[in-house]
């Protein structure tokens, strides 16, 4: 496999990044990429954008998306590529998880504030900037108002998953969300998984409909990514990879992790079988 030549995990300002999806774009050119995916959570909302600016840039551009699953007791991420992003049943489901991060960024921040922590619903909705509400908009707000130094302060001390603010978030089942992958002709792919995700759930995902796993991950270490190599090879499951990069000044750029232009090509083959 030739690799760095597609960045298949991206994000913008219409999710958590911080930068927009045209920005995004040229900084694939500039990595000398030859296409990427913008994946943004639970929403295609710059998917136009990228896409127009890919044009004009002579990037290609896969449609994508990470949408919030869940199996059994546990959180995943699925990304959807190919996907027909103006699909009115897609709509219908990302507006349902716009809400839903809506009602817990409120509970989070009601938490916030019988803690004594002064931050407004308003506040964080002024950083998500009309985004799907998540945690980094939270604790860009607590940094605003001076209430942590950073962002990784407001996470380990109050919004993460072992917080004393921390509020489960609703997902969708991921059994729904790859039928509803392929019904708009895309296809599903795994992001990111932890090593201590057992396998008795991907093998459960694969019975489902998985298509494709994220091998090449900035958070995964070499035996990591061995690991997850021979699992797509058991499973029959397409390898994909990307830099996850947010644009963070201090995080993955676009182009530092990502797979050959035969990867795409996979997905478009599999897709095919669902349109």
């Amino acid at each position: 496999m030739s690799y760095n030549l597609a960045d298949l995990h991206t994000h913008s300002l219409c999710s958590d990044g911080l930068r927009t999806p045209t920005e995004a774009v040229e900084e694939a050119c500039e990595a000398g990429l030859q296409a990427m995916s913008l994946t943004d959570h639970d929403t295609v909302q710059g998917v136009p954008e990228a896409t127009a600016a890919g044009e004009r840039m002579h990037m290609e551009v896969v449609p994508g998306t990470e949408l919030s699953a869940h199996i059994r007791d546990r959180e995943v991420h699925i990304l959807a590529y190919c996907i027909n992003y103006q699909d009115d049943q897609l709509g219908t489901t990302l507006a349902k998880s716009f809400q839903a991060r809506h009602q817990r960024g409120l509970a989070i921040v009601k938490a916030l504030n019988s803690m004594g922590l002064t931050v407004s619903l308003d506040d964080v909705l002024s950083q998500a900037n009309g985004s799907p509400l998540g945690r980094p908009h939270i604790a860009a707000a607590m940094v605003e108002n001076g209430l942590v130094a950073d962002k990784d302060e407001a996470f380990s001390r109050y919004i993460g998953d072992r917080g004393p603010a921390f509020q489960p978030k609703p997902y969708a089942a991921a059994q729904d969300l790859i039928a509803l992958i392929h019904r708009t002709g895309g296809v599903a792919v795994l992001a990111h998984p932890s090593i201590s995700l057992p396998e008795s759930i991907i093998e459960q995902l694969v019975a489902y409909g998985l298509d494709g796993i994220e091998v090449f991950h900035p958070s995964h270490q070499p035996a990591q990514m061995e690991y997850y190599d021979q699992l797509a090879d058991r499973y029959g499951l397409i390898k994909s990879g990307g830099s996850d990069s947010h644009g963070d000044s201090d995080g993955t750029r676009i182009g530092d992790y990502g797979v050959g232009y035969e990867v795409i090509e996979a997905m478009r083959e599999r897709a095919a079988t669902y349109a």
